[in-house]
């Protein structure tokens, strides 16, 4: 007996915490209750009380404390792990995410995905607060980032690169708010990290793929959603790095900024249109990518000029069906939630001095693959 008190001791040295009498745990494992005979009482299955023990899924609370209960009055040898897995669930946890635009479908499903991450951590009373900005001023993000932090432990941003905003990373740490730059990187040496897919990656393979895709010789055309945005410029700097080194033969024509909404995508890809009869290939850096397409099939250039852009949604899947996209490079909104729910709720976070980041690969689709 005195033997199993001290292993439990050993692995569960928490639970001490709780005023646990591991002398009556030790008692009760010899009684021989299963996890069967606690199913049968709490009158869920097998499966239920395993993961209310082992913390493997979330259970609502209610079927916790009915499993609880069941344990209890069996005398189930695990009552008081149980005891102290529920304890340990009411733990809180606040954490929040400033998006941009809440019209767009990316930024719609990366606030669900943000959710659902949050809701299936098993070591918290865990919730989040999501904010869209849809105005891409400086001023309207750092006051959403000051709501935020009234409410919320941690944080994580996508947000331009500009002093206030950097001003406002530093004001937070100063008031123990760890901040996470999401999507796009920020140049604060206080920021806690960044969670999102290697900018400069990605504008290298989208300069792989027109080098295949565009007549050679031809001009190679940019539309950028920001410059304000790193994550904008590293496409950006990656794609032009590789025709540098590559001597292809093609013209790099001066990007155009966008504002990163569909409209103003739309309108730029017709401006080079009109400009540039030698267009061979065009990358849409940023978001809204179906005003490129738009104008690709109002101008019936697809199949014609190679086009490759970002994020898998209906526009661009459209596109690559009908041919008038060759190449979409899309950012994993599920693994990058994951990520940022991760790091923001790990042990510790304010404390934390040094950065933590994660880089998330990015996909490739191209039409025999979506």
């Amino acid at each position: 007996m005195q033997a199993l008190q001290n292993i439990m001791l050993h692995s569960y040295p928490e639970m001490s915490r709780f005023g646990l009498n591991l002398s009556e745990l030790a008692q009760n494992l010899a009684n021989r209750i299963t996890i069967a005979d606690v199913a049968r009482r709490a009158g869920v299955s097998t499966a239920t009380v395993d993961r209310v023990i082992n913390r493997r899924r979330p259970v609502k609370p209610e079927t916790t404390e009915a499993v609880e209960e069941a344990a209890r009055e069996l005398g189930f040898y695990a009552a008081s792990l149980i005891k102290f897995r529920t304890a340990s669930r009411a733990r809180t946890l606040k954490i929040g995410f400033i998006l941009q635009k809440r019209g767009k479908s990316f930024y719609r499903k990366l606030g669900a995905s943000l959710e659902t991450a949050t809701n299936s951590l098993t070591e918290f009373n865990a919730s989040c607060k999501i904010e869209f900005v849809d105005e891409l001023s400086p001023s309207e993000i750092v006051a959403a980032m000051k709501r935020l932090s009234e409410e919320v432990e941690s944080m994580a941003v996508v947000a331009l690169d500009h002093p206030h905003v950097i001003d406002e990373v530093r004001r937070l740490k100063t008031a123990g708010i760890p901040t996470w730059a999401l999507l796009s990187g920020l140049s604060s040496p206080e920021i806690a990290g960044f969670i999102g897919v290697d900018g400069r990656k990605a504008g290298r393979t989208a300069a792989w793929a027109l080098e295949r895709c565009a007549q050679k010789g031809s001009a190679i055309g940019t539309i950028i959603g920001s410059h304000r945005y790193s994550g904008h410029e590293d496409r950006e700097g990656g794609l032009r790095s590789y025709f540098r080194e590559r001597s292809a033969g093609f013209e790099l024509i001066q990007s155009l900024t966008y504002l990163d909404d569909d409209q103003g995508a739309y309108e730029s890809t017709l401006e080079l249109l009109s400009n540039r009869p030698d267009l061979g290939g065009l990358y849409v850096i940023g978001g809204g990518a179906g005003g490129a397409v738009r104008a690709f099939r109002e101008e019936g250039v697809g199949n014609k000029i190679a086009l490759v852009c970002h994020e898998l949604i209906s526009e661009t899947r459209n596109g690559l069906i009908d041919g008038v996209v060759d190449l979409v490079l899309d950012s994993p909104v599920e693994a990058i939630a994951d990520a940022a729910v991760g790091l923001l709720a790990s042990p510790s976070a304010a404390e934390r001095s040094e950065t933590r980041s994660a880089i998330i690969p990015f996909n490739i689709y191209v039409s025999e693959n979506i």
